[in-house]
């Protein structure tokens, strides 16, 4: 008796065990779906702008000063276009002080002024400001309209004292166009009677900031006759000076001269 309930212990443990080692059956697995794509090309577009490190546009790229990497592997150009005509904001910069009254160098800097908008890219956009008697006034903030601008230019009368370099210095903190590519041009005689800047400092100025200044010097017919020494009084080299510091450039027009030249 004593063996048989021993037995029958020992198999009411084992049984338990025997119970948990008996392998289930796991259910079948789905295959997952796989989905396979293939899409080949044989050009990228890559347009470009590119900047200097004051963060004005700079132009005249050519194909040899571009690299394209695919993370480390040289990709060959084949296919290189600049594109000039990209839109710009440009700031009509307008010298309303009396001198500009002379040989009425204001009316011709108006007409200047129209010949360059309705010769205008899509994109572009325009402000017209004016400046005398040591301030700057925002005459027509950006606008793409032709219509605004001429008929607030057609108002604008010369009087007062000039305040350039100071204009100068103060107009790229207006700048507010919607395009990165930028521009300032500034139409006026040079002469500056009433600004607190020299121009030492309006060019340190102009050198921190990164629109490019454009100075036409309005110039009447006696210009050309003037000796070097009244040529300096005139500021023209002021005005070489601001447009330099900026990155711009500075272009003479005589009073009544055809401006065909100039806007190209």
């Amino acid at each position: 008796m004593r063996r048989a309930f021993c037995l029958l212990l020992l198999l009411a443990i084992a049984a338990p065990a025997a119970l948990a080692q008996t392998p289930r059956e796991s259910p079948p697995q789905q295959e997952v779906p796989t989905y396979t794509e293939e899409v080949g090309t044989e050009y990228v577009l890559l347009p470009v702008l590119v900047f200097d490190k004051k963060g004005r546009f700079v132009d005249g790229l050519e194909k040899k000063d571009f690299r394209v990497r695919v993370e480390t592997t040289p990709v060959e150009l084949d296919t290189f276009e600049r594109d000039d005509n990209a839109p710009v904001s440009m700031a009509f910069l307008l010298d309303t002080s009396g001198s500009m009254e002379i040989a009425d160098k204001l009316d011709h800097a108006k007409q200047a002024i129209r010949s360059i908008v309705e010769a205008r890219q899509p994109g572009d956009d325009f402000a017209l400001f004016a400046f005398s008697e040591g301030k700057v006034d925002m005459v027509v903030d950006f606008t793409s309209s032709s219509r605004r601008l001429f008929a607030a230019l057609e108002d604008l009368q010369a009087g007062g004292q000039t305040a350039l370099f100071d204009a100068v210095a103060a107009t790229p903190r207006l700048l507010k166009g919607k395009n990165a590519k930028r521009a300032i041009l500034l139409f006026t005689d040079g002469v500056d009677n009433a600004s607190k800047l020299d121009p030492t400092q309006m060019a340190e100025i102009l050198q921190q900031v990164s629109t490019p200044v454009y100075a036409f010097g309005m110039k009447n017919v006696m210009y050309d006759l003037l000796s070097e020494k009244q040529r300096r009084e005139l500021f023209v080299d002021n005005l070489r000076m601001l447009s330099a510091s900026s990155g711009g450039k500075t272009e003479g027009m005589k009073c009544g001269s055809a401006l065909a030249s100039m806007i190209e």
